[in-house]
């Protein structure tokens, strides 16, 4: 018999986060608090079942609401950053969670929304902006992607009158249905160490500019804006996708190695100062060193072999189970 862990979700730790986040800025509102248990002994991660409705307002009006029964396990945020960010159902992340989890499944919204309404979520749950800005960024670019398409479908329908034979007909419907996008194949070394390399740059940006800039490419920095976060992890997640960036390295702007395997382990940029790409170093043996002691970086053809020791992989492995998952 599976074992339940219960939640008092009305215990000392959520009575601290208050259901809106600021008079100054609104970013919607719980209208419950979450109820369950966590399912400690599913595989290949504890699950969280709601016991009761959970719904969130978001600041345009639209409700989101997870119904009673559904099983969450925190998949939405990809697993590896898990360990640097921060398991999804920890302190203020697993509203947000929750909500984020039932529609990342469903798709019955557009990921853009999706993906936004987390963000949404975490500011209400009073996440700090950069960091919540850091998890919207990193789970447009590398969590579930889909698009909503309306396409023609034929449907079969039958009439069986009483006394006579039954004849059925295909109707043409028109349906609205998601269109997964490929995933991101983190489970080679390259791109993953590519990968955390970006995350980390992104996070030094957002946190020396209190979550105003997140990202500097070859055209300058990029506002984190929910437009341009959203611009940013769609051309990102382009450049995973197809591996672009062995062919033009120049495509991931500046990147940074991580320097511990957590947030609390992110610090600024030198100066509390964003460098500018032209600032940053190019990765080859020779700067090895100063890139170990957290210089801002950038790649050239010279840095295809070097980028995947910038991440300690088998402490990646060691904290997280990598696996692919599909939605």
């Amino acid at each position: 018999m599976r074992r339940f862990l219960r939640l008092s979700l009305v215990a000392a730790a959520f009575a601290l986060i208050s259901p809106v986040a600021t008079a100054q800025e609104y970013f919607g509102e719980f209208l419950d608090r979450p109820k369950g248990a966590f399912i400690v002994e599913a595989q290949p991660r504890p699950l969280f079942r709601v016991e009761t409705d959970f719904r969130f307002k978001d600041p345009n009006g639209l409700l989101w609401s997870t119904p009673a029964g559904t099983e969450v396990d925190g998949a939405s945020i990809p697993q590896l950053f898990w360990s640097i960010i921060g398991g999804p159902f920890e302190g203020p992340y697993i509203n947000a969670s929750i909500i984020h989890d039932y529609y990342c499944r469903t798709m019955e919204r557009t990921a853009h929304d999706t993906h936004r309404n987390l963000y949404y979520g975490m500011r209400t749950s009073q996440v700090p902006k950069w960091k919540a800005k850091l998890m919207h960024w990193a789970v447009s670019a590398f969590g579930p992607s889909w698009k909503l398409e309306r396409r023609v479908v034929m449907r079969q329908t039958c009439a069986n009158p009483p006394d006579l034979p039954a004849t059925c007909s295909s109707v043409p419907t028109s349906e609205v249905v998601p269109v997964k996008s490929p995933p991101i194949d983190l489970s080679d070394p390259v791109v993953l160490a590519a990968a955390i390399s970006k995350m980390t740059a992104v996070a030094r940006t957002l946190l020396t500019s209190n979550g105003e800039v997140l990202d500097v490419t070859a055209g300058g920095p990029v506002s984190a804006t929910v437009e341009g976060i959203q611009a940013s992890a769609d051309a990102y997640r382009q450049v995973f996708t197809s591996k672009e960036f062995s062919s033009s390295p120049a495509r991931l702007g500046l990147l940074s190695q991580a320097t511990g395997s957590t947030l609390a382990d992110v610090q600024p940029w030198a100066g509390n100062r964003i460098p500018s790409l032209k600032e940053a170093i190019v990765l080859t043996p020779k700067t090895v060193s100063k890139v170990e002691a957290s210089a801002p970086f950038k790649l050239d053809p010279r840095s295809k072999d070097l980028i995947r020791d910038r991440v300690d992989l088998e402490l990646l492995k060691a904290t997280i189970h990598i696996q692919d998952r599909s939605m």
